[in-house]
């Protein structure tokens, strides 16, 4: 950590040693001073490069660690060869351009060929034979431009220097430095994956650049022999070696070690490719102008390069654009097509079905319980099973069917004409189970249905599977004008329902729970009703699935938890603690699903003072059977200290362990059980057996919907304790609970 902290503050260090190091330079052509002050820098700036390079090859792993360590190594000797020069430059008198002795001519051309090692080394991705093709033409591209400002530099370089040996070898040196220039740019170019991200490509671009400049600063600097142009780039040197690795620290933070291979089959990854072209037959135009502007002629090699790259340019924009249109047919393609199926997918099935003339068929279909498959059996198994049921579909389909897929588990037929049996089809063939992973899977199928010639069968499917997948009406529902009539009234209700719930239009009533024989009140369930602005009332049984579905529940429920924690603080106050044992609230499926409840309910008991023990929260199985988040939620309520009930016992997946694994502490019999006594021993069997399981595992049993006496008998016969229903009292409002509770309190007393 100590070290990552000292790496920090690298590209701030070397961004001041090449300003120091420019600074110096200004001064130097003023005033002078010794020699070696501007060496130091120099020397400063690789060495710190050297190190960040080395920290980034720390960082990471694989191919980037092998490259990082290859560049630092190349960055190494060119420490060691500034310090060559600068022993160089203060043992040898001199005037005019400073020495450079053959030793350091060599550290300079190893660290550069090393470096050059590096960059040809480092895995550039696999590539189509058009895109090889480009890469090759891009290096190509270059070369030639290189070549031709290279024939000019030479020109000049021997006009200025002459042709002696050490000249030659400074020439060398200079060139090598300008080929890893060369060749980074290209690398950055052409690679279609790097491990290193392109930012750090980009920052080491500009050094090949330092050592051509390094000798025309020699020149330019001459008439000041302390000064040196050797030292006048290297700082720039070390600070974009700095920022290189600082740039693959960045990426190494934010959880991308370069190039993420996703990223490279981006179109426009593609498409910056053509700055290639365009950059070097920009700057070789320019350098043509320049030259003959000043001259007057171009060279036999500056006129045949400058051909030779036009033929370059034209055969390499020749492939590149062949490869677009493969790449662009590529993501047309992926665009209509599911990757996973090879269906065809959402966007083209809506455009067959908008496009279709005549009657159709539109056929919808939803595999249930996928999402408890997937986990269950893992992802790749999940994706299994979905190839598998695609395969299976289009072997249904025949000839002339659009079959798709449309998203998650969600799969798609148009059919030409009306074809109403294929659903059966469909159904029919869930009865053979599909392979994955090793799995034999059966699997079952929700089916929506719309046929005929109008232009929205998609969206008339989706509403019929819509309403299939609720269940109420069946696992195949067709489409008619009742569907659209519900959809129309539910969308009524739901907006009705969000407004009411802002206008305060919803108030509580209370259905005793009294105990037997007596009758005497011992606890209320809380049930919401709705009476709108206009005096109708709207039933539970139309707005409570419709908020489930809207998720409007989350927000009715809190203001029931809270009112009626409200309202049972009062009951306290007025009749006492002991009044009531219980005041039951029913909590949805979805409530559940909301991790805040547990803080919801623990507001609102704090907020109104009321004991926790006081409030029951009722479930349903259906609610709490698959486990998960739900669970979860249940076992944070228990820990609150509230009670919790399983309501409608015995309808919902009825498993007796879910008594272990959901911390229960009552539970309620349904009606349509209780409605069995006095019939047959068998009617009777599940009523019986419950009240033994439930005193066994220390649960208290509330028997629901009680109508006649008889029933009410019968149950304290069998050992029920409690119970509620039109035989004791309907639903009330507040005030009618207080006048039964003063009735209690007058027959205690």
């Amino acid at each position: 950590m100590e070290a990552q902290r000292r790496r920090a503050w690298y590209p701030s260090i070397a961004v001041v040693l090449a300003v120091t190091d420019v600074l110096l330079i200004l001064l130097g052509t003023r005033v002078g001073f010794p020699k070696l002050l501007v060496w130091v820098p120099a020397v400063a700036g690789p060495a710190l490069a050297f190190a960040a390079f080395r920290g980034a090859g720390a960082l990471t792993g694989g191919a980037l660690r092998t490259f990082w360590r290859r560049l630092s190594l190349g960055m190494g000797t060119v420490v060691v060869a500034a310090l060559s020069q600068a022993i160089d430059v203060s043992t040898t008198r001199y005037s005019g351009m400073p020495p450079i002795g053959a030793r350091t001519l060599l550290l300079y051309v190893i660290g550069t060929v090393l470096a050059i090692s590096a960059m040809l080394r480092l895995p550039g991705g696999g590539r189509s034979w058009r895109q090889l093709t480009t890469a090759v033409l891009d290096v190509a591209v270059v070369a030639v431009t290189a070549g031709i400002a290279a024939s000019q530099y030479v020109g000049w370089f021997i006009d200025r220097f002459g042709v002696s040996a050490s000249a030659w070898w400074l020439n060398i040196a200079m060139m090598a430095i300008a080929v890893a220039g060369v060749v980074v740019v290209v690398k950055i170019m052409s690679a279609r994956r790097s491990p290193v991200p392109r930012s750090a490509l980009w920052w080491l671009a500009p050094v090949g650049l330092c050592g051509p400049l390094s000798t025309v600063l020699m020149s330019v600097l001459s008439p000041w022999p302390h000064l040196n142009g050797s030292a006048a780039v290297l700082p720039f040197v070390g600070m974009f070696g700095v920022l290189a690795a600082y740039a693959q620290r960045r990426a190494m933070t934010a959880g991308a070690g370069g190039a993420h291979p996703s990223r490279s089959l981006n179109p426009s990854a593609h498409r910056r490719g053509t700055a290639v072209p365009l950059v070097a037959t920009g700057l070789t135009s320019v350098l043509l102008a320049t030259v003959f502007v000043r001259t007057g002629h171009l060279t036999v090699v500056q006129v045949g390069g400058t051909a030779l790259l036009l033929l370059l340019v034209v055969a390499r924009q020749a492939v590149a654009l062949a490869d677009n249109a493969t790449l662009l047919t590529t993501v047309a393609h992926q665009a209509m097509h599911d990757d996973l199926t090879g269906l065809f997918g959402r966007r083209y099935f809506t455009a067959a079905v908008a496009g279709a003339r005549g009657p159709h068929t539109v056929v919808l279909i939803d595999l249930k319980e996928f999402r408890t498959l997937n986990d269950g059996l893992g992802p790749d198994a999940g994706d299994e099973l979905l190839v598998a049921y695609a395969s299976r579909l289009g072997g249904l389909a025949g000839d002339g069917t659009v079959v798709a897929r449309l998203g998650g588990d969600e799969f798609g037929l148009l059919l030409a004409g009306t074809q109403s049996d294929v659903a059966d089809r469909v159904v029919a063939a869930n009865a053979e189970p599909l392979h994955a992973a090793g799995h034999e899977v059966l699997v079952d199928v929700s089916v929506g249905i719309a046929e005929g010639d109008a232009g929205d069968l998609y969206r008339r499917a989706e509403l019929a599977l819509r309403e299939a997948m609720t269940g109420t009406g069946g696992s195949v529902i067709r489409y008619d004008a009742s569907l659209e009539r519900e959809l129309t009234q539910r969308a009524t209700i739901a907006a009705d329902l969000r407004r009411g719930l802002t206008a305060g239009e919803f108030h509580m009533l209370y259905q005793p729970i009294v105990e037997l024989p007596h009758g005497r009140l011992v606890g209320v369930e809380a049930l919401v009703r709705w009476t709108r602005a206009d005096g109708r009332v709207v039933s539970p049984a139309d707005f409570i699935p419709i908020a489930e579905d809207t998720g409007l529940i989350v927000d009715l429920g809190a203001w029931i938890i809270d009112t009626v924690c409200a309202q049972a603080a009062a009951w306290q106050r007025e009749h006492g603690p002991e009044a009531l044992r219980s005041v039951a609230v029913n909590v949805s499926a979805r409530q559940l699903l909301d991790p805040g409840l547990p803080d919801l309910v623990a507001g609102a008991l704090a907020g109104h003072g009321v004991p926790a023990k006081l409030l029951t929260v009722e479930i349903t199985e259906t609610a709490v059977f698959g486990g998960g988040r739900a669970l979860a939620t249940v076992h944070a309520l228990s820990e609150l200290g509230v009670s919790l009930a399983l309501d409608d016992f015995g309808t919902g997946h009825s498993s007796l362990g879910l008594l272990r694994t959901c911390p229960v502490d009552a539970i309620k019999v349904d009606k349509s059980f209780v409605d069995g006594l006095g019939g047959t021993p068998q009617q009777e069997a599940i009523v019986t057996a419950l009240t033994g399981i439930a005193e066994t595992m220390g649960l208290r049993t509330v028997a629901e919907g009680v109508e006649t006496a008889e029933q009410a008998q019968r149950l304290f016969e069998l050992g029920y304790r409690y119970a509620q229903g039109f035989l004791f009292a309907r639903p009330l409002p507040p005030s009618a609970i207080d006048a039964m509770l003063q009735q209690n309190h007058h027959i205690a007393a």
